[in-house]
């Protein structure tokens, strides 16, 4: 295996994390703010936060923050899901779908710099029995 970094991939996970903090504005901070649900708004400033300390670590070229700041943005999306299951489950899915874009940009960063980590479907589908 070769110690270089696929900068590629990298630059296409930043891609990645770009447009799901696009949808992520457009689905559920501007619903929140039209609605004029302040502790949607506080929460969907939180996520916020965290999509840009991931793109700027990517973009400073430091791998490993980067790594640790995906982590936390996916930590905190996973907190936003479970907590749209209980006080606004119609923007459940749209959590979910950002949620599944930001962990695939994870896994390339992590293919990228040669780590191998298994990520656990986090989301399994209830209620399908064979």
């Amino acid at each position: 295996m070769s110690d270089e970094i696929d900068t590629d991939m990298i630059e296409e996970s930043l891609i990645v994390i770009d447009q799901a903090y696009v949808e992520f504005k457009k689905s559920v901070f501007a619903r929140a703010t039209k609605e004029m649900d302040w502790q949607a708004r506080h929460k969907a400033d939180d996520v916020i936060v965290c999509f840009d300390a991931v793109k700027y670590s990517g973009h400073r070229r430091t791998k490993d923050l980067m790594l640790v700041e995906l982590d936390q943005l996916c930590q905190k999306l996973k907190q936003m899901i479970e907590w749209s299951c209980i006080n606004r489950p119609f923007d459940t899915a749209a959590y979910e779908h950002i949620f599944r874009l930001v962990q695939l940009s994870q896994g390339a960063v992590y293919s990228a710099l040669g780590i191998y980590k298994p990520t656990p479907q986090l989301f399994p589908r209830l209620g399908l029995k064979t």
